[in-house]
C-alpha cells in the first residue's frame, strides 16, 4: 500500500497479506460451546395406587424384612427411613432430563460428584388386630457434592428448579421427578406379601 500522494494502491503481496491475517484471525476464534438442556418427559411418570391390604403383625414384619434386604438397610415401617444413593445407579431412580446427550443426572455427578436421598414414610392404621399401608410418596433429594445444589421433589409431583448458572442456556430451569422405580418396587412387596 503507498499512501504517499493520498491515494491507495493495492499490490498483490499486500492483498495475500491481509488475506492470511483474516484467515488466521478466522481459524483462532473459540467455537462456543453448545451445551443444551432437554427436560424430562414427564409422561413417562406413571401414578402409583396406594394399597388397601391388611395385613397381620407377622406378616407386616415380613413387609419390613423384604424391604430392608430391598433397600440394603434396616427399614422401620413405624417411622421416616432415610437412604442413599451414589454414582450412576441415581439415574436408575429420578429423571432430570438432559444435558446434550447425557443424562443430566450422570452430568451432575460427573462434574460436581452428587447423591440422592430418598425419605420413605408408611402411614399404618391399626383395625382390629390387622393393619394397612399407605405408601403414597416418597421424599427425593438429589444433591451436588460440590455446589451444594438440593433438587427436591416427591413421587408424582415433578419440580422445576432453578440453578445458579445455566451453563450456556438462557434456560435457568431444571425440570426433575420420580422414574417411580422405587415406589413400585415397594407395591410390589406390599401386594406379593398380602397375596402370599
Amino acid at each position: 500500500m503507498d499512501l504517499g500522494n493520498g491515494r491507495l494502491r493495492l499490490h498483490s503481496r499486500n492483498i495475500f497479506i491481509f488475506l492470511s491475517a483474516i484467515i488466521f484471525l478466522y481459524s483462532c476464534e473459540i467455537e462456543e460451546s453448545k451445551n443444551t438442556y432437554k427436560p424430562p418427559s414427564i409422561e413417562i411418570s406413571s401414578k402409583i395406587d396406594k394399597t388397601s391390604n391388611a395385613y397381620s403383625i407377622e406378616v407386616l414384619e415380613s413387609v419390613g424384612d423384604e424391604l430392608s434386604n430391598l433397600l440394603n438397610k434396616e427399614i422401620d415401617l413405624f417411622s421416616s427411613n432415610e437412604v442413599k444413593f451414589e454414582g450412576e445407579i441415581i439415574s436408575k431412580y429420578i429423571d432430570c432430563g438432559f444435558m446434550n446427550n447425557e443424562v443430566y443426572v450422570n452430568y451432575i455427578d460427573r462434574i460436581f460428584g452428587s447423591y440422592l436421598e430418598a425419605v420413605i414414610t408408611f402411614k399404618i392404621v391399626n383395625e382390629d388386630n390387622l393393619y394397612r399401608i399407605n405408601n403414597d410418596e416418597i421424599r427425593y433429594t438429589f444433591f451436588s457434592k460440590e455446589t451444594g445444589t438440593r433438587w427436591r421433589f416427591k413421587s408424582n409431583k415433578p419440580k422445576e428448579l432453578l440453578v445458579g448458572n445455566p451453563v450456556y442456556s438462557d434456560n435457568p430451569y431444571r425440570t426433575c421427578l420420580s422414574k417411580n422405580v422405587l415406589e413400585k418396587k415397594i407395591k410390589n412387596i406390599l401386594n406379593r406379601t398380602s397375596n402370599g
